[in-house]
C-alpha cells in the first residue's frame, strides 16, 4: 500500500473507540484553546476586514464571536482567521533532534475551522466530531514532522501548506468518506495548500490559517461529489513531499499514525502569550527574572537573548512598529516583559508596541545566536537571557521548555483562564462561561451545533473587549 493510501485508510477507519481516554482528555483541551482564540481573534482588524471583503451567502454556519452564519467553506475561511489572527494558537513540536521545531505548524485552528464549519450545517454528534479532529491534527502532524526541514527554512509556512491537508483529512472523516475518496480529498488539498512566511507580522499570516480550513473542506466536499486527483500525492516524485520539501524521513510517517498519536507524544504545546512561539522561552525567563529581583527598565542597562539561528530567522523584527509586527520581534517581548511585566492580549497592539517607553527600551535588547545553543541542534528553542544592571550586576538563565510545552504544561485552570480571557474580547461574562461549559462537554454533545451556537453571542450589550493584560495564567 502507497503512502497516501495508507494516510486515507488510517483516517477512514478512525472511530472513537480507537481513541484512549487520555488522548480524547487532550483534544477536549485544544478545542477549548482553539475555540477561545477564535473568539478574541473574531473581533480583530483583519477578521473584519475580510468579512467585508469576503461578500459569502448566508447559510447553516455560524462565525464564532458573531452573530452572524453563512456557507460552510465561508465559516472555515473566516473562523480560520479568526483562530490565527493573535498567532496565539498552539503549535507542533518534532520527533527528533535533526528538525526544525516540527516546522512550527499550527495544527488545530485550521482543522478545528473546517470541522466547525461543516457541523454547523449537518447533523454531528460530539465523538465524530472529535475523531475527525484528532484525524486531521495527526495526519498535519505526521505530515510536518516528515517532510524535509527546507519547506520550513525556505520559506513555507506550514499552516497554510500542511494544515490544509490535515483539515481535509479531518473534514473526510467527518463526512465519512471511505478510503478511496479520502486520498483524493489529500490529492486536492496538496495542491491547494499555500503560504509564505515572508508574510509573518502582517495579515496574510492568519489568512494561510483560513485557506488551509477553507481548502479543506472545499477538498473533502469535491471529493465526496466525485472530483478526482493524484492517489498517490504525498509520496509521488511530482508530489507534495518532493515538490514542496525535497524529500520526506518515511520513519516518521509510515507506520506511525496513532502510534502513539501525536497529541500525546511528542505532543502540541498551547500558547501562554499571544506571540510567536520562539519567542516563549525567552519571555518566560526575563517575566520571572523581572519579577523575582523586582527590576525596573532604569535598573537595566542591557538584555541580550542568545539562541539559534532559526529561531532570528523566524523572529525578523527588530524595531517593530506595530502589534503584528511585535508578535515576531525579541526585543519587543524582552521590553514589554521589563517594563509591563506582562505579556498579554493588551500588550500585542499597535498602541502597546508604538509606546514612548518601550521604544526607548528596545535598542537595550541585543539578540545573537549563541554558539553552544546553535551546535545543539534545533529540535527545542532553547534560549539563554542575560540582564546587565546599571549597577554592574549580572543575571543569567537558560530556558528549553516553555511554558504550554508538553514537559512544562499549562494547567487545566490556565487553560481555561485563557479560554476566558479570550472569550471576553466577545462574549459577557455569563456567555463566556455558558461556552467554555459547553466545549469542556463536547464529547458527550448528542449535536455539536449546540456546542457551536454557545460560541456566538445574544441579543443586546456587547463586551468592550476587556481583556486581562498578563497573559494565560499569569500572576
Amino acid at each position: 500500500m502507497g503512502l497516501t493510501a495508507a494516510v486515507a485508510r488510517f483516517v477512514s477507519n478512525l472511530g472513537i473507540g480507537d481513541l484512549p481516554d487520555a488522548l480524547v482528555a487532550v483534544a477536549e483541551d485544544h478545542l477549548v484553546d482553539s475555540w477561545g482564540v477564535m473568539l478574541a481573534g473574531s473581533q480583530e482588524d483583519s477578521a473584519g476586514i475580510l468579512r467585508e471583503a469576503f461578500q459569502g451567502p448566508e447559510g447553516p454556519s455560524g462565525l464564532v464571536g458573531l452573530r452572524l452564519a453563512t456557507s460552510p467553506p465561508a465559516a472555515a475561511l473566516l473562523n480560520g482567521v479568526a483562530g490565527h489572527a493573535l498567532d496565539y494558537d498552539d503549535t507542533q513540536l518534532s520527533t527528533s533532534e535533526g528538525s526544525v521545531y516540527g516546522l512550527l505548524t499550527h495544527p488545530s485552528v485550521p482543522v478545528t475551522a473546517a470541522l466547525g464549519a461543516l457541523a454547523g450545517g449537518a447533523d454531528v454528534t460530539g465523538e465524530e466530531l472529535v475523531t475527525a479532529y484528532v484525524a486531521g491534527v495527526e495526519v498535519a502532524c505526521r505530515v510536518a514532522d516528515a517532510i524535509n526541514p527546507r519547506h520550513y527554512q525556505d520559506g513555507f509556512h506550514s499552516t497554510g501548506t500542511i494544515g490544509t491537508i490535515g483539515a481535509a483529512a479531518g473534514c473526510a472523516r467527518l463526512l465519512r468518506l471511505n478510503p478511496e475518496a479520502t486520498a483524493v480529498a489529500l490529492g486536492i488539498a496538496a495542491s491547494l495548500g499555500s503560504g509564505l512566511r515572508e508574510n509573518f507580522g502582517t495579515m496574510t499570516k492568519p489568512l494561510h490559517s483560513g485557506r488551509a480550513a477553507h481548502n479543506g473542506v472545499l477538498a473533502a466536499r469535491l471529493a465526496a461529489s466525485g472530483f478526482t486527483a493524484s492517489p498517490d500525492i504525498l509520496e509521488a516524485r511530482r508530489g507534495f513531499f518532493r515538490a514542496a520539501g525535497g524529500g520526506f524521513d518515511p520513519d516518521k510517517i509510515e507506520d506511525r499514525l496513532g502510534q502513539p498519536f501525536f497529541l500525546q507524544e511528542p505532543g502540541v504545546s498551547i500558547k501562554p502569550y499571544p506571540s510567536g512561539s520562539l519567542s516563549h522561552p525567552a519571555q518566560d525567563l526575563i517575566l520571572a527574572m523581572v519579577r523575582e529581583h523586582d527590576l525596573g527598565p532604569d535598573q537595566v542597562r542591557r538584555v541580550l537573548v542568545g539562541t539559534n539561528s532559526n529561531v532570528l530567522n523566524a523572529l525578523i523584527y527588530h524595531r517593530p512598529r506595530t502589534g503584528l509586527e511585535g508578535k515576531f520581534s525579541l526585543e519587543y517581548c524582552m521590553a514589554t516583559g521589563v517594563i509591563r511585566r506582562r505579556a498579554g492580549l493588551l500588550d500585542f497592539t499597535d498602541a502597546a508596541v508604538l509606546d514612548p517607553e518601550i521604544q526607548a527600551f528596545i535598542p537595550k535588547v541585543e539578540v545573537v545566536v549563541d554558539p553552544e545553543l546553535e551546535a545543539q541542534g534545533f529540535r527545542h528553542v532553547r534560549t539563554r537571557v542575560t540582564v546587565e544592571g546599571t549597577d554592574g550586576s549580572t543575571r543569567s538563565e537558560l530556558s528549553e521548555w516553555a511554558r504550554g510545552y508538553p514537559q512544562n504544561p499549562l494547567s487545566r485552570g490556565e487553560l481555561d483562564r485563557k479560554f476566558l480571557d479570550c472569550a471576553a474580547q466577545a462574549l459577557t461574562p455569563g456567555e463566556a462561561a455558558s461556552a467554555l461549559r459547553a466545549v469542556r462537554q463536547v464529547v458527550v454533545a448528542p449535536s455539536v451545533r449546540k456546542v457551536l451556537s454557545a460560541l456566538q453571542p445574544s441579543p443586546g450589550e456587547r463586551p468592550q473587549g476587556a481583556a486581562v493584560a498578563s497573559g494565560a495564567g499569569a500572576s
